[in-house]
């Protein structure tokens, strides 16, 4: 499936984020690593275990990052920006965004869960919900709001047809 062109509208803003969200990833990462530090959570304890949950982690940690490229690559060929904070010109419907429209923000989430896995602790793990909602509320709303008013029926449609996580 063709990636639907842009209406004529002008565009300079786009869904006018104020953050990148990847920050907020590291921020939330951080964050359990912090708490996890201060009142050591941990999901396992003997070592043998630990090891395999670490490894656990780190597997989502690395499909995390081939579902992050794929959704790059879908990017980069249609000739659009990547940045959610820059204007899009066209809504992207192959690739991994024929299965979830939110593909980067799905890996991040994928990752969050992977680093709290290989840190071995439930503060690690407990951001991930946070995670979950404040890139609903802080981004995916904004975004899908900018895309409803850019597109039109034709994201409306793809809305529809694609799930937003998965």
């Amino acid at each position: 499936m063709q990636p639907i062109s842009v209406k004529p509208i002008e565009d300079k803003r786009g869904p006018g984020l104020r953050f990148p969200p990847p920050l907020l990833v590291l921020v939330l990462i951080g964050a359990g690593y912090l708490a996890d530090v201060w009142l050591p959570l941990p999901i396992t304890q003997p070592v043998t275990r630990y090891l395999d949950l670490r490894l656990i982690g780190l597997l989502l940690v690395i499909a995390s990052l081939i579902l992050a490229l794929l959704a790059l690559s879908n990017f980069l060929r249609a000739k659009t920006q990547v940045e959610p904070w820059q204007p899009t010109t066209v809504i992207l419907q192959s690739g991994v965004f024929a299965y979830s429209r939110n593909p980067i923000y799905l890996a991040f989430c994928i990752a969050t869960l992977g680093a709290g896995l290989i840190i071995n602790s439930w503060w690690g793990l407990g951001v991930t919900p946070v995670l979950v909602f404040l890139l609903q509320r802080l981004v995916i709303n904004r975004e899908e709001s900018y895309l409803e008013k850019k597109f039109g029926e034709d994201y409306l449609a793809y809305q529809r047809r694609v799930r937003r996580w998965l």
